[in-house]
């Protein structure tokens, strides 16, 4: 690989990707060329082709595709085997056509057989039923991997294969729908301290052994195969030593300064017990993994840090929707047609349960007799129905995400810390424009979940009430990151935060007690859930299921309270 030659890196903002950018710069490779998914959408065969004939490149790090934990495997796995599949074959066979030098395709361990006799060599290959949980993705990698081999043996390529174990570094992705378990576990740990929680559970016995490879380890023996003047293949790529999930807990722990207990939770699933790649081919070319476990996590737990502080919080934009004429007339129609409206049992707390919805997910965050809090997921592409409640306001706060918002008199485009204030009776429905889906925050007040009326609904609920009982998990919550603020007996603070959003409760008792400890820095949303903020006229500020500006709050004069008061405190780390 030659310092003038054209380099192309599919993927470059995640992991792998930027890792393999950041050592070609280093290296002096200076030709090199990324398109973010906004130009080209590797899942478009012709987009890619057309790129490819345009930028013509000599070598191509294929580091991109679809990726997520757990949960986005179980529920997304046609999501998974399709756009793996598409980009794959578009980026492969593009390479093909316009004369690519070299393609190093980066594949994972999941493609190796679940149960096989460990270390796992190259040839162990589809010998073996795959692990369920992410046989999509796997699937998807192993159909990549015998692409590279049909082109080479059938066109004479030079397309060459990298099996990795779990990778970590900068720039990795800690939320709870696509963070594998040490990304996971540097944000619980991280957030545990900021709470001074007294413990972290952590799924299983702790037993089960896991290779950890940094990724710029990974990158060094990338840069090796393509310098290479030849050589299609496989190539497992690892540290050769595994680490026991208890190991991993406590080097974490020790990194971040955690002063709590880690427990674990045996009667959860462990997984796979080991998994461990042998990687003595690509030690015969001189590669070795340079990087100790221990040294890695804190390079990264700082990179995560840094992340945190550059993510700023952008200015947010409050909207008030009042009910209009239309709101009425379609309620009483809907109403009329709904006397045979279909209900479902539920519970008598919604408490530890997460609702699956056809869209994506929700969760009951906070509860009292003035406000409740959830928390939604909207999938890509997915909306909510066009619906209202008539006997309670509904404050949506938008914590991640873009979102286009239809009221049948307005429509509103929002983003990451921007709010909607819905008043009793408007019809809404929120549409998620962003590629990764959306948070939000849904306040309602008073609390009535079952205040719900649909007009129109693609998924075919307008005659059915909210979902029952049949429709909630009440088991492996952490899978949806679920979460859930109890109302304190004395002041306290209790933090959620995440790399996307931060969520604060905070319970004044009095007004000493919020003069003492009350802090706004002028970013972000307040909104009240319990007590009303009064101003030097005692007039109202912030009422019960209120939202406002941080910014507005910190200009008023005399800002007070007159009894109990839980503020919850809202950051979005979108830019």
């Amino acid at each position: 690989m030659e310092k003038t030659d054209k380099i192309y890196t599919a993927g470059h903002n995640g992991l792998i990707g930027s890792a393999i950018l950041r050592r070609l710069a280093k290296d002096g490779y200076a030709n090199t060329i990324t398109r973010g998914h906004a130009e080209l959408d590797l899942c478009n065969q012709s987009q890619v082709h057309s790129f490819f004939e345009k930028e013509k490149p000599d070598y191509v790090f294929f580091a991109a595709g679809k990726v997520g934990g757990v949960f986005a495997n179980k529920t997304y796995r046609a999501d998974f085997i399709y756009e793996n599949l598409m980009m794959q074959c578009n980026v492969i066979n593009s390479a093909f056509q316009h004369e690519v030098k070299k393609l190093i395709f980066l594949s994972s361990a999941d493609a190796y057989p679940k149960n096989f006799e460990e270390p796992i060599r190259e040839d162990a290959l589809l010998t073996g039923p795959l692990e369920a949980t992410c046989e999509p993705f796997a699937l998807a990698k192993v159909c990549g991997m015998k692409m590279c081999e049909a082109y080479n043996r059938q066109y004479g390529t030079d397309f060459v294969v990298v099996i990795a174990p779990n990778v970590y570094g900068p720039n990795q992705r800690y939320d709870m729908l696509n963070a594998q378990v040490l990304p996971s576990l540097i944000k619980r740990f991280h957030e545990a301290k900021l709470a001074n929680l007294k413990q972290v559970v952590i799924w299983g016995t702790g037993k089960p052994v896991r290779d950890f490879l940094f990724v710029d380890d990974l990158v060094d023996a990338c840069m090796l195969l393509a310098e290479r003047s030849s050589g299609a293949d496989y190539f497992n790529v690892g540290t050769g030593h595994g680490y026991k999930i208890v190991e991993l807990a406590r080097s974490i722990n020790k990194a971040v300064g955690y002063k709590g207990k880690i427990v674990f939770d045996a009667s959860k699933p462990d997984g796979v017990h080991k998994k461990l790649l042998n990687i003595s081919k690509i030690r015969q070319l001189g590669w070795k993994p340079r990087t100790k476990l221990i040294d890695g996590i804190s390079i990264s737990y700082n990179s995560y840090l840094e992340e945190l502080k550059k993510k700023q919080v952008r200015a947010s934009r409050i909207h008030n929707i009042t009910a209009g004429q239309k709101d009425q007339r379609s309620l009483l129609k809907v109403m009329r047609k709904s006397k045979n409206l279909a209900t479902y049992a539920q519970p008598k707390s919604y408490r530890d349960k997460v609702v699956i919805k056809p869209w994506g997910y929700e969760f009951l965050a906070f509860e009292n007799r003035y406000a409740a809090v959830w928390l939604l997921f909207i999938s890509k592409g997915n909306s909510t129905s066009m619906h209202c409640h008539p006997e309670k306001k509904t404050s949506l706060i938008i914590l991640s995400g873009t979102a286009m918002s239809n009221t049948l008199a307005s429509r509103n485009y929002l983003k990451g810390g921007d709010a909607l204030i819905l008043d009793k009776g408007v019809f809404h429905s929120t549409k998620v424009l962003s590629q990764d889906g959306m948070y939000l925050l849904e306040i309602e007040s008073p609390p009535m979940k079952t205040d719900l009326v649909r007009l129109e609904d693609k998924y075919g609920r307008e005659t059915s009430g909210y979902e029952g009982i049949s429709e909630m998990k009440t088991d492996n919550l952490k899978e949806y990151g679920y979460f859930n603020f109890r109302e304190p007996a004395s002041h306290g603070k209790i933090v959620r935060e995440t790399d996307k959003f931060t969520v604060i409760f905070e319970m004044f008792i009095n007004q000493v007690d919020f003069k003492k400890h009350f802090k706004n820095d002028g970013i972000g949303l307040y909104t009240s859930c319990r007590g009303r903020l009064l101003d030097n006229e005692n007039k109202i500020v912030l009422g019960a299921g209120d939202t406002q500006k941080a910014g507005t709050l910190a200009t008023v004069q005399g800002l007070h309270i007159s009894g109990k008061m839980i503020l919850m405190k809202t950051y979005s780390k979108d830019k």
